[in-house]
C-alpha cells in the first residue's frame, strides 16, 4: 500500500478475511511464511466492540489518555456521533458501560471510530466494522468510518459493498486466496467473481 490508499477486501463466507485481518493487525501469526507491515502503527476495528465502564469521556481517552474534553468532541464529530452525545444529560461525564448507560450498537461502534481517531495510527483495518447497525445505522457509520479513515491507510474488510465500490482498490477472495484484483469499476467489467458479488448485493440492498 502507497500513500493513503484504502483497499476493501471482499468475499463470501468463510473466504478467510477476518483472518487476513487479524494477521496484518498481529492478533494472529502466520503458520509459515512471513508478513511484512513496516514500522506502522495499526489499529483494528470490528463489528464486536467494547464499552468500557466508566464515563465516555473516560471511555474515549482510552486511546488518548491526555486529551482534553475538546479534542473528545472533535473526534466525536468527526465520525458524526456529536449530536447524541450533546443530548446526553451529563455530557461527556455521562456513565457509560456494564453499570452506566447502555448505548446501541451503532452508538458503540461510533465510540469505537472516536477513539481510532483520537489514536491517530498510520493503518486502519475495519473489520465489518458497520456490520451490526443495521441498514440505517450502517450508513451513518459508513460515513463516520469514511471520515475517520480521511488521510490515513486503510484496510476495509466489507460487508456491505457500497464500501467496496468507493475504495481505491479491491482485492477478492475465496479460499484464502486472492482471485481478484483491481478497481470497483474494473472487477465489474471483467464480469467475474466480484461482478457476481456486486450483482447480487445490488438486487437485495
Amino acid at each position: 500500500m502507497s500513500g493513503a490508499e484504502h483497499v476493501a477486501v471482499v468475499g463470501s463466507s468463510g473466504a478467510g478475511k477476518t483472518t487476513l485481518a487479524s494477521l496484518i493487525a498481529g492478533v494472529h501469526q502466520p503458520d509459515s511464511g512471513v508478513l511484512e507491515v513496516g514500522s506502522e502503527r495499526v489499529a483494528l476495528v470490528t463489528q464486536e466492540v467494547h464499552v468500557f465502564s466508566g464515563t465516555l469521556a473516560d471511555d474515549l481517552r482510552m486511546a488518548a489518555p491526555e486529551a482534553g474534553d475538546d479534542a473528545l468532541y472533535a473526534a466525536l464529530d468527526a465520525v458524526h456521533a456529536d449530536e447524541w452525545v450533546r443530548m446526553l444529560p451529563d455530557g461527556l461525564q455521562t456513565a457509560v458501560g456494564a453499570e452506566g448507560r447502555e448505548l446501541t450498537p451503532m452508538q458503540a461502534q461510533q465510540l469505537a471510530l472516536a477513539r481510532l481517531v483520537l489514536m491517530d495510527p498510520d493503518l486502519v483495518i475495519l473489520d465489518e466494522a458497520t456490520a451490526e447497525a443495521g441498514s440505517t445505522g450502517a450508513d451513518a457509520l459508513e460515513r463516520g468510518a469514511e471520515s475517520a479513515l480521511r488521510g490515513r491507510s486503510a484496510i476495509v474488510v466489507a460487508h456491505r459493498l457500497s464500501q467496496a465500490a468507493r475504495a481505491d482498490r479491491v482485492v477478492v477472495l475465496d479460499h484464502g486466496r486472492i482471485v481478484e484484483e483491481g478497481t470497483h469499476e474494473e472487477l465489474v467489467r471483467r464480469g467475474g467473481r466480484y461482478a457476481e458479488l456486486w450483482e447480487a448485493w445490488a438486487r437485495y440492498r
